[in-house]
C-alpha cells in the first residue's frame, strides 16, 4: 500500500513540475510606481557596422587565394592531374589547382592524390 501511495505522489510531483516548467514567464510590462520608459520599438543604431555577407553569385578568380588556370570544361575530365604532384578541378570558371600535400598521398594519379606515381610520372623521374 505504501508502494502504491508513493508512486501517485511521484505522479502528483510529475504533473505539478510540468505545469509550472510550461507557465508563462513573461506578459505585458505593467508600471511599477517608476518613470515610465518604451521596452519595445525599433532597436536604435549603437554605433556597430552592419556585417555584410559576401555575394557569392560572381566569382572573381583573380581575387582568390586559390590556385587558378585555364580548362575547357567540354574538353578536359573535371578532375585531372595538372602536373605529378597537384590535381585540377576542371570548372566553368577555369582550373582550380589542389597541390597534394599529404605525405602518403604525395602523387597525382588519375586526378586523385595518390602513393603511387601515374605511370607518366614514374618514366619522368
Amino acid at each position: 500500500m505504501a508502494h502504491i501511495q508513493n508512486v501517485l505522489i511521484f505522479s502528483a510531483l510529475c504533473v505539478l513540475a510540468v505545469v509550472l516548467a510550461q507557465a508563462s514567464q513573461g506578459g505585458p510590462h505593467t508600471n511599477q510606481g517608476g518613470p515610465s520608459t518604451s521596452q519595445g520599438g525599433p532597436h536604435k543604431n549603437q554605433g556597430r557596422g552592419r556585417r555584410q555577407a559576401p555575394d557569392f553569385s560572381v566569382l572573381d578568380i583573380a581575387e582568390s587565394n586559390a590556385n587558378w588556370t585555364t580548362c575547357d570544361v567540354t574538353v578536359f575530365p573535371k578532375i585531372s592531374c595538372h602536373d605529378c604532384n597537384t590535381r585540377m578541378i576542371c570548372k566553368p570558371v577555369g582550373g582550380l589547382l589542389k597541390a597534394c600535400d599529404n605525405p602518403y598521398r604525395p602523387h597525382c594519379n588519375n586526378g586523385i592524390c595518390s602513393a603511387v606515381p601515374s605511370a607518366e610520372c614514374v618514366t619522368s623521374q
